[in-house]
């Protein structure tokens, strides 16, 4: 094994350490804590067609993620862990789903590329331990490209059957998103080579019978549970159809402002985000996009038979779809991940194959990967060393040592691919072993969900002793994680005039309230005493306050464990 065989191994070690690190952490609430408990009740449930979230109807999101997650509970035991098995392994179908589908159109080396870029960039990481559903739509996206495009290229009718399976898949993983991306890969690669014909096969109806099979379980279940049951109040709509509100209203009733669900993001809130979420690859994305563009310009909007038209169209329709929606959080634009690997690759394999007509703009792509590799270096220090403490030195001595190589290996003579990628792969796989190892963990005592389960737990508070009284004002939530770190689900949310009826059958029961709860609690009961005070900060939203050690004080919010 050559010195470069070697350094390229410590590289792809290091991601997977990442990742590993990764799977041992706390669940985030809410989206992700919410997930790893409705799992935890559908197994104990056994109510696997009719999604329950704490024994009520749940209409939000697909079924997939909390079918493989009850799935492995069941083998392996309920844990956080466990929750993040089936993403990180449909990470590995998505990495090299992207790979077969980059070499299938720009060749080995390129396929490898657009797998690393995937697997290594900042999103992924984020992804495979703040799990939502995105993670395995994202994937299975991946998949569906590629299958689809094997197809279209090869004519082998076993990639049709995985392609629109690969749809089924994602459409159960996130809704009708997962169908669309596809569709619109394809219609624009099919326009932009003039191959008309392609729209009219009669393939595509076997494939759409093959995405109903698939989502036949899905359907029965939303039908049973709601279009059946017109008099049920759901989500505080009487008679909402779960069918429509799956097809329609959760996804492109962000579009149409039918969705309940704003915001006050702009258009632009997805170009920023892409750019840190793609990281450490953002600025050869960029060189990509744009020679993407003055290419298909160049050539009059029309590509010849062997060029592919799918990843310009991919990734910016969505990406303009997405940018138009009422409602818009940071995991939405990974779907278009895939593509932007692909293209991003293909862009470099393009660009040191002609290297002798392209070595200014090469070395400036080499200046750019640096000034990314210092970057976020001096954002991993700052958070290891001066917001928080250092958690584990053994851990923080491998991903500062992982970092000490990503800038040695700059000053070493390597072929240009090894030159251009093979320090910002080491670079943000060092970040991300420092983030899972030093600040995640520092982040979590900040979880006042899990705070209060682990506390209840060592002083012997029953699960079914602890009810809730959020009065929300202050900016307070119900946190899924109290739930999940409790061995049975807690007695849950109450109005403020139900405790005199519990405590007189109960005789002591515990009150998990914010500051503003608290004060209305005491007014009206006399007996209540604050038992234990815990504080919270929604740690997916960091400010500089709360990152700077000496006015975090001032960021946190108080929790109440009352007693009355």
């Amino acid at each position: 094994m050559s010195k470069q065989q070697i350094y390229w191994l410590i590289a792809i070690l290091s991601i997977f350490f990442a990742y590993f690190l990764g799977m041992f952490l706390d669940v985030m609430d809410v989206d992700t804590a919410q997930y790893a408990l409705i799992g935890r009740d559908m197994l104990l449930s056994g109510s696997y067609l009719q999604v329950l979230e704490r024994g009520h109807d749940y209409l939000d999101k697909p079924p997939l993620l909390f079918w493989v997650t009850s799935f492995f509970y069941g083998i392996f035991g309920i844990s956080q862990f466990v929750y993040r098995i089936a993403p990180i392994l449909s990470t590995l179908i998505g990495v090299y789903s992207t790979y077969r589908l980059t070499k299938l159109y720009y060749g080995e080396e390129a396929g490898k590329i657009a797998g690393l870029m995937l697997g290594a960039c900042q999103a992924y990481f984020l992804t495979n331990h703040d799990v939502r559903t995105d993670t395995m739509l994202t994937n299975a996206i991946a998949f569906s490209l590629w299958q689809l495009a094997a197809f279209t290229e090869k004519k082998d009718f076993r990639f049709l059957i995985g392609a629109f399976v690969g749809m089924g898949l994602a459409m159960l993983a996130k809704g009708p998103i997962g169908v669309m991306v596809p569709v619109l890969a394809f219609a624009s690669h099919f326009i932009l080579r003039r191959e008309f014909k392609q729209f009219f096969r009669w393939e595509w109806l076997l494939g759409a019978v093959i995405v109903l099979v698939v989502l036949s379980p899905m359907i029965y279940g939303l039908y049973t549970q709601f279009d059946a049951q017109p008099q049920k109040i759901t989500n505080g709509v009487k008679g909402e159809s779960g069918l429509y509100f799956y097809f329609w209203k959760q996804s492109f009733g962000r579009l149409t402002g039918e969705n309940v669900w704003k915001d006050d993001s702009d258009s632009f809130f997805f170009v920023h985000t892409f750019l840190w979420s793609f990281l450490p690859w953002q600025f050869l994305f960029l060189g990509a996009y744009i020679k993407g563009v003055y290419h298909l310009f160049k050539q009059k909007l029309f590509f010849t038979k062997n060029q592919e038209g799918l990843t310009l169209g991919g990734f910016t329709l969505p990406f303009i779809a997405m940018s138009i929606s009422h409602f818009k959080l940071p995991h939405y634009i990974y779907v278009v991940f895939p593509l932007a690997a692909m293209l991003t690759a293909s862009y470099v394999v393009y660009l040191i194959n002609n290297i002798d007509k392209y070595k200014k703009l090469f070395r400036w792509h080499i200046g750019l990967q640096i000034f990314t590799q210092s970057i976020l270096v001096l954002l991993a220090s700052i958070l290891v060393f001066w917001s928080f403490e250092i958690q584990n030195y053994f851990w923080l001595l491998i991903g500062l040592s992982v970092l000490l190589i990503s800038f040695i290996l700059i000053f070493i003579d390597f072929d240009k691919f090894t030159k251009l990628l093979l320090p910002s792969a080491l670079t943000i796989a060092g970040v991300n072993i420092l983030l899972n190892s030093q600040v995640y963990p520092s982040l979590f005592p900040y979880q006042s969900g899990k705070a209060v389960a682990v506390f209840a737990q060592k002083n012997n508070i029953k699960p079914e002793q602890i009810y809730v009284f959020i009065n929300g004002s202050d900016g307070a939530y119900y946190s899924h994680g109290l739930d999940f770190y409790s061995p049975t689900t807690v007695a849950g949310q109450r109005n403020i005039n139900d405790f005199k009826d519990i405590v007189s059958k109960q005789k002591k029961i515990f009150i998990y309230t914010d500051e503003l709860g608290k004060k209305d609690l005491e007014k009206t009961y006399t007996t209540i005493e604050m038992h234990q005070k815990f504080n919270r900060f929604h740690i997916t939203q960091l400010t500089p306050e709360f990152l700077n050690p000496k006015t975090r004080k001032s960021a946190l919010t108080p929790i109440y464990l009352m007693r009355l």
